[in-house]
């Protein structure tokens, strides 16, 4: 497979629950750069996104703000849906860190996002998973 080339078939999906209109379109813009596919949610669409049958071999992208506003109960569900959670937080104190915890967030990534942290985080968490085939990161 030469660089560009991605089946959509093969495309992981990454779902976007950022609060920041424009750093969500970038996400999704490079994101789709590098051979994800995307879909936007928020904390009200976010579990009915998580339990869709077209999200293959997803990975869930949320912001602080986000995170914070999706209720204690549906925060505990993320740990039974299986799929990799990556956080991204202004600042890593114990109380965001214990409620991510909770919640069964895979990483957490400190803002602001410097150089391609973000991509190898994900391009990692879905390699442990068994599900990195889609992607055109170079290894």
């Amino acid at each position: 497979m030469r660089l560009g080339e991605v089946e959509v078939a093969q495309a992981e999906t990454i779902l976007i629950a950022v609060s920041d209109g424009v750093l969500a379109d970038s996400l999704r813009f490079s994101l789709e750069l590098e051979g994800y596919e995307t879909r936007f949610c928020d904390e009200h669409s976010l579990l009915p996104a998580m339990n869709a049958p077209c999200v293959r071999g997803a990975c869930l992208v949320l912001d602080q703000d986000v995170f914070s506003r999706v209720e204690e109960e549906a925060a505990e569900l993320f740990v039974a849906r299986g799929m990799p959670i990556i956080l991204m937080v202004s600042q890593s104190t114990k109380r965001v860190l214990a409620k991510a915890e909770a919640a069964g967030v895979t990483e957490v990534v400190e803002t602001p996002l410097l150089g391609g942290i973000l991509f190898d985080t994900i391009h990692q968490v879905l390699e442990k998973r068994g599900c990195s085939r889609g992607t055109m990161r170079p290894s």
